[in-house]
């Protein structure tokens, strides 16, 4: 079988890592020359890695983050206000089996988001499915879906993301019914599955902002074993003076 035959066979077959590789393979003379047992290994490593890839694209896609974030740029972000030698063990991601939580607060502009996001793009590398969201679109989503009775499913949708990210937590008041839709999330991910909760205000001023005693009680009791907090300082990264040279 001549090798365009076998190069469509295997694209017939899905197998387009291997296609792509016997291809170019067929240009270099110095394949010809491999041990047969070798050369079948490099076309399925081939293979491997190109749905290991298409797998990472397709979960990061999935994921929906709001900026792309390289995890390796936060071991030398000391300054912020969080251990280098911290991060790195967060970001091996060995905490998401034992379901921790993360909490991230500061101030407006130093990197909460950033830093979640660089998180969670360590986690979908290291196989973990994540789905990032704003508190307040999730919630008032959620809020929809009671009145079509379609609540309980898209509740075991989010079950189904080993690592959630909800960000700009207490941002924006809650009604009664987004703070017992914010309990259910918790409570069907407490010691099962991780969070990353991001937000400006500090974990002691969570109580009042949610600002109903049995709630706020049952989400802190709940978010309170296995947690690590990042807290942030200094200035806003997004401010600087505008300059004409800049134009």
């Amino acid at each position: 079988m001549q090798y365009e035959h076998l190069v469509a066979l295997a694209r017939e077959l899905s197998l387009s890592g291997f296609a792509d590789t016997l291809d170019r393979q067929a240009e270099d003379a110095l394949y010809t020359e491999m041990a047969f047992a070798e050369r079948v290994a490099s076309l399925l490593i081939a293979e491997k890695e190109r749905r290991a890839s298409n797998r990472l694209t397709r979960m990061l896609n999935e994921a929906k983050l709001p900026v792309r974030a390289a995890p390796e740029e936060l071991i030398n972000a000391e300054a912020r206000g969080f251990k280098p030698a911290i991060m790195s063990e967060l970001l091996k991601c060995s905490w998401i089996p034992h379901a921790w939580n993360i909490l991230i607060s500061g101030e407006t502009g130093t990197g909460k988001s950033w830093i979640a996001a660089c998180i969670a793009t360590a986690a979908i590398r290291a196989g973990h499915k994540s789905r990032y969201f704003k508190v307040s679109d999730l919630l008032y989503s959620l809020t929809m879906t009671l009145e079509d009775g379609v609540y309980l499913r898209e509740r075991e949708k989010l079950a189904r993301y080993k690592l959630l990210i909800l960000d700009d937590f207490g941002k924006v008041a809650m009604s009664e019914a987004e703070k017992s839709i914010l309990f259910d999330i918790i409570e069907d991910r407490a010691g099962t599955l991780s969070t990353i909760i991001v937000g400006q205000r500090p974990y002691n001023d969570w109580h009042a902002f949610i600002d109903n005693p049995v709630i706020a009680d049952a989400v802190l009791d709940r978010l309170s074993r296995d947690r690590h907090h990042i807290k942030l300082r200094g200035e806003s990264l997004r401010r600087r003076d505008a300059d004409f040279k800049d134009l």
